[in-house]
């Protein structure tokens, strides 16, 4: 199957299985895209990318950005650049989600849910969603896929 290309725009789109990798100085953007990954399928945005991405406002997916599913228990890496920008949920409540190098995401806004998560170099994020009418992630409100 061939994979989705970028830009992406309004769709949510499920990888199973495998890893879906942008490296050196690749630019990623999407507007009211979710990305699902079941079955073990990682992600790695490194050799500071730029990252522009931003999740559905409605429908089935509002909010959310990167969903992991239930069962997956590897990782995620995020290393974009300065000008990198993500709006929406990251949720991936077994896997370790990093953030590495210089990646700024103080116009985007990010809420994390995740086994762990990593921070170094100088990474940026902003977390205060109002603006961008994203609420916030309840607690026990979240049903889990995969």
């Amino acid at each position: 199957m061939e994979e989705p290309r970028p830009p992406y725009s309004r769709a949510s789109t499920s990888w199973t299985g495998g890893s879906i990798t942008a490296n050196a100085n690749a630019s990623v953007t999407g507007t009211g895209v979710t990305f699902i990954f079941l079955n073990g399928a990682t992600l790695g945005l490194n050799g500071n990318g730029s990252l522009n991405l931003s999740a559905p406002t409605t429908g089935t997916y509002a909010g959310f950005l990167f969903v992991g599913g239930r069962t997956n228990t590897g990782g995620i890496t995020i290393n974009g650049d300065s000008t990198s920008q993500m709006t929406g949920n990251i949720y991936f409540p077994n896997e370790s989600v990093s953030y590495l190098g210089n990646y700024s995401g103080t116009n985007g806004c990010t809420h994390i849910v995740a086994k762990t998560v990593q921070w170094t170099g100088s990474t940026t994020v902003s977390v205060d969603c109002s603006s961008q009418g994203l609420l916030p992630i309840p607690v026990g409100g979240v049903t889990l896929i995969g």
